[in-house]
């Protein structure tokens, strides 16, 4: 499993920023931590911008390129850095739409029909089962199928890959087993639901076995259709480790080991997270005891003819195992893959001399058609965008709960002012009303006045007070 990675927050990085590279990568961020950035050659990173600019009119992210001098001692401006081979390279060449079903373990048979491959004993396609020669049997006959089986098994599902849910089976006593528990074709069921393939467990060649004899170890080939020919691109050894039944179980850390062009080993073992090895990190192996393939052009000549049967997919790795004979057996086909460890591990540009014209290919398909994307990064679009929508409205709630919130003192505060001016009207009121009996009384004490005998009997008088005036 895929763990990621960390690197030490008090660390500066900001001269691999400076050179372009993302230090918030997983990839990055593994480099890193297994030393492969130690040194860093600013020349050489321009170079390397200054060749992509010319070739692809696209800067690219030197960091692959970096570990690439850090591990090999050489320096390449043609490693393909992994975002543009996934995002770009890689679907002008595969038609995504139609991996799917060239990538279900259960039509392996079928639709490519390689010539030697490891042998199924039995299938289940959505939920129905099918033996060996695709003839339907019920669950009943399915369980008879594995009891009958005189082999140690391997199940898997057959729409994934890396290695997820594969599991060995043991008959004994007549009894299925599945991590050392006795299981029933419906307990399989209920693990795997549907869409699963059992075959037989493979008797593999010694000498891919001695460094971890627990796993099935394979092969790693990568073809290439390329101007109406197909091509052998590179190949990896991989091993698996902790006693785990599968090559990639531990991917972080089970080692790789490059295998040049005549079948020869590397001598020196490389994990994804960037990790050297001279010996197998579980077994102790030495890798330069590895003894070569003698007839590696078979190998290869095996994955061009299996190539073929693959018309709308035009770069393929394939898995292959070395057969207690020596000669390939098929695995698996796989669409898609880590390529920037694949240039690491195999020590060579993805390409390799080919890498100038399929970069200028690439850029004149880019611009006159937007091709389709892998599955999962279709997804991790898709989602990116859904959380940049969830985003958005979460950020729309907040400001409409601050205006709900902010409507509502609004509210209150014109209900304050309307009491407070309903108060002084009353006030007002009431003052015009205190008023006006005042003025009443005024009046009608001024009356009283006019009326009274005293004020008549003054009247004389008023009018010489007014005369002496």
């Amino acid at each position: 499993m895929n763990t990621q990675a960390k690197i030490e927050t008090t660390k500066d990085l900001s001269i691999y920023q400076k050179l372009g590279m993302k230090t918030k990568s997983n990839q990055f961020t593994n480099w890193y931590n297994a030393g492969l950035l130690d040194n860093i050659d600013e020349n050489f990173a321009k170079e390397i911008q200054d060749y992509w600019l010319e070739k692809y009119n696209a800067e690219a992210d030197p960091a692959l390129h970096m570990a690439y001098m850090n591990l090999t001692g050489k320096k390449d401006v043609r490693l393909i850095p992994e975002r543009i081979m996934r995002r770009e390279i890689m679907p002008v060449f595969n038609d995504y739409n139609m991996s799917t079903f060239y990538g279900d373990k259960n039509l392996y048979d079928t639709v490519i029909a390689p010539s030697r491959s490891v042998e199924t004993v039995l299938r289940n396609i959505n939920g129905a089962y099918f033996d060996n020669d695709h003839n339907s049997v019920d669950a009943k006959d399915a369980e008879t199928i594995l009891l009958n089986s005189e082999t140690a098994l391997i199940i898997k599902p057959s729409k994934t890959n890396n290695g997820t849910g594969i599991k060995k089976i043991i008959i004994q006593d007549k009894q299925i087993y599945l991590d050392d528990k006795p299981v029933t074709i419906k307990d399989l069921e209920e693990i795997y639901l549907e869409n699963f393939i059992v075959q037989k467990a493979i008797e593999q060649h010694p000498n891919l076995a001695a460094p971890h004899p627990a796993s099935v170890n394979t092969i790693r080939m990568v073809t290439f259709r390329w101007k109406n020919e197909i091509r052998y691109l590179l190949a990896f050894a991989r091993f698996g480790s902790n006693n785990d039944v599968r090559d990639n179980g531990s991917v972080d850390i089970s080692p790789r080991i490059g295998i040049s062009d005549s079948g020869e080993f590397f001598k020196l073992g490389l994990s994804q997270n960037g990790q050297t090895f001279t010996h197998h990190p579980t077994t102790g192996f030495c890798f330069a005891d590895l003894e070569p393939i003698p007839n590696f052009d078979e190998f290869k000549q095996f994955v061009i003819d299996s190539h073929k049967s693959i018309l709308h997919l035009n770069l393929v790795s394939w898995d292959i195992i070395v057969g207690v004979d020596g000669k390939p057996i098929f695995l698996e086909a796989n669409f898609a893959g880590t390529t920037s460890f694949y240039q690491l591990v195999t020590q060579r540009p993805f390409f390799g001399d080919l890498t100038d014209e399929v970069l200028e290919h690439v850029s004149k398909e880019l611009k006159i058609k937007e091709p389709v994307l892998m599955l999962r990064h279709r997804q991790q679009i898709e989602e990116k965008n859904a959380r940049k929508k969830q985003k958005e409205l979460d950020k729309s709630k907040e400001l409409a709960k601050q205006l709900k919130q902010k409507n509502k003192k609004l509210r209150k505060k014109r209900r304050d002012l309307k009491q407070k001016v309903e108060d002084q009207e009353k006030e007002i009121s009431k003052i015009k009303k205190e008023h006006s009996e005042e003025v009443k009384q005024l009046k009608n004490k001024y009356t009283n006045i006019v009326n009274s005998k005293s004020y008549k009997y003054t009247k004389p008088l008023r009018k010489i007070a007014k005369w002496l005036k």
